[in-house]
């Protein structure tokens, strides 16, 4: 069995700005194995009424950068 998700972390507040890590959480079960990892995909920043993202992945498709940012 094989299952990733996409959810976004803890926010970290600093000064005026809030920082949301967005993290993809792959969980693999194979007989009487099972593993866990989570790696960063990317940080939303939003301060004041902006919000920006940084991909610490590569992500051509512009939608999908949009699609999660519009999860914080």
């Amino acid at each position: 069995m094989k299952n990733q998700e996409i959810k976004v972390g803890k926010s970290v507040e600093v000064e005026n700005r809030i920082f949301y890590p967005i993290l993809k959480i792959f969980h693999w079960k194979h007989r009487e194995t099972e593993t866990f990892s989570v790696s960063p995909l990317a940080l939303v920043v939003v301060e004041g009424e902006q919000k920006y993202i940084y991909p610490l992945e590569e992500i051509d498709n512009s939608e999908e950068l949009q699609s999660l940012m519009d999860m914080v």
